[in-house]
């Protein structure tokens, strides 16, 4: 496989050069900055011949303030059909909107599994209190289980899909729920760990795109200086209690660890697990929607989906 070193020590693949120019600091000048223009990649999300989609909103559990949402439901299931339903918490550190590839994978997803998803537009950590991007998570998840039926949806064939930071989100919903548990949960090179204790988060701190000096940041906007217990501290019989989960990390990313070891906990726990580890990227790469290797990693991805949804 050909590959080209990219900020020094790391081979990372060609495919994934330009992506690699998207590191930033967090200073909330930047965050600013970019959540202004990131909501217009938003108006991807409209109906056409593949899907339905609406926008939707509900009271925050917290303030009564508006927590923003959308459903899409693919054009070709028939009207009477009770679809597999999936919650999408997308990745940004918590303290970003969505990117415009995330809207394209929510899409992705719901077309290729036939599944109604609902993608959220939780708050963002750097400018609201602690635990507000949790809760509006959780809040949808409760609303999604309260409106089953007129969504149409099976509720025995429900998931969360978290990358990166949503993926932390994604743990932390399934942990929280109250009504229905959502019967799997596809994590994508998830955050997990608050006390940044693994191998990789010690040794990439200058990988492009995500490292551990800005996944140190990340934490201090969203703890506040609470302090939680790490993922990767979760008792056994909480572990026992998971569903089947797919986890996916990549190469040189600080979080490829803890992942890998939170996959191994369920392992352990007797939880069905599938686990996935890309090769020559980093942290995000499936930005880079062209490269090949990226489109196997979709494909895993899908796969897994589609064998999980049809389940009952």
């Amino acid at each position: 496989m050909l590959k080209r070193k990219i900020q020094g020590r790391y081979p990372i693949h060609k495919d994934f050069c330009k992506a690699c120019r998207l590191t930033a600091p967090l200073s909330k000048g930047v965050l600013s900055l970019g959540n202004s223009f990131l909501p217009l990649a938003s108006m991807t999300m409209r109906a056409d011949d593949k899907f339905e989609i609406k926008s939707l909103s509900i009271a925050s559990s917290m303030d009564g303030n508006k927590i923003n949402f959308w459903t899409i439901r693919p054009i070709g299931a028939t009207a009477k059909e009770l679809l597999p339903c999936q919650l999408f918490l997308h990745g940004g550190a918590f303290v970003f909107k969505a990117a415009p590839y995330h809207y394209k994978l929510a899409q992705q997803y719901a077309l290729e599994a036939n599944s109604m998803l609902v993608f959220a537009d939780y708050s963002l950590a750097y400018n609201s209190n602690y635990g507000r991007p949790l809760q509006d998570c959780i809040d949808i998840w409760e609303w999604i289980c309260a409106n089953s039926q007129e969504l149409k949806i099976d509720l025995q064939r429900t998931g969360i899909i978290g990358d990166s930071a949503g993926g932390f989100l994604a743990i932390k919903t399934f942990l929280a729920a109250t009504t229905t548990k959502p019967s799997s949960l596809m994590l994508v090179y998830p955050v997990v760990d608050c006390s940044m204790r693994t191998e990789s988060m010690q040794s990439y701190y200058d990988t492009p795109v995500w490292n551990s000096k800005l996944n140190k940041k990340m934490w201090d906007y969203y703890l506040r200086g609470t302090k939680e217990p790490s993922l990767l501290d979760l008792d056994e019989d909480l572990l026992k209690i998971f569903p089947p989960t797919y986890i996916e990390t990549a190469e040189f990313d600080c979080l490829k660890d803890e992942g890998q070891i939170f996959a191994q906990m369920l392992q352990n726990a007797g939880i069905a697990v599938s686990t996935f580890q890309s090769q020559g990227t980093m942290h995000g790469f499936d930005i880079a929607s062209k490269s090949q290797i990226t489109k196997t990693a979709l494909l895993k991805r899908i796969t897994w989906l589609k064998e999980i949804l049809i389940r009952k």
